[in-house]
């Protein structure tokens, strides 16, 4: 029966400090922390990829005017980016007022060659 009561205060105190604005600090760093560590490493080969893919296109690019280079440093700096370029540019075929004629067709002839985009079954 004592030890009944002992843990019964001890739950209480636990869940008193734990509903403190202090612990909710501290505990919102670590959560922080790790969800930044587990994010950084479950998206650590598609961070590979898509810097192999800059390197590959870099030579064309960098013969664009800067406003263009940072367009297309913009739309490679995701995944998602690249989708919407090739869902718009490349399978519509819609004009784009930053990349288009040659250097559009190269980059859409890329895309499709990126295995993230393009999985190969």
């Amino acid at each position: 029966m004592k030890r009944a009561i002992i843990i019964a205060i001890e739950i209480a105190l636990l869940i008193a400090v734990l509903r403190s604005p202090f612990a909710h600090y501290l505990l919102g760093d670590v959560r922080a922390t790790v969800s930044d560590w587990i994010e950084a490493v479950a998206t650590m080969g598609e961070r590979e990829i898509l810097r192999d893919f800059r390197e590959r296109i870099e030579p064309t690019v960098s013969r664009l005017k800067p406003y263009q280079q940072d367009y297309v440093r913009d739309m490679t700096s995701s995944i998602a980016g690249i989708r919407h370029f090739k869902r718009y540019y490349c399978d519509r075929q819609d004009k784009n007022p930053y990349v288009y004629g040659q250097t559009r067709v190269y980059l859409c002839h890329e895309i499709r060659n990126l295995s993230l985009i393009n999985p190969k079954d």
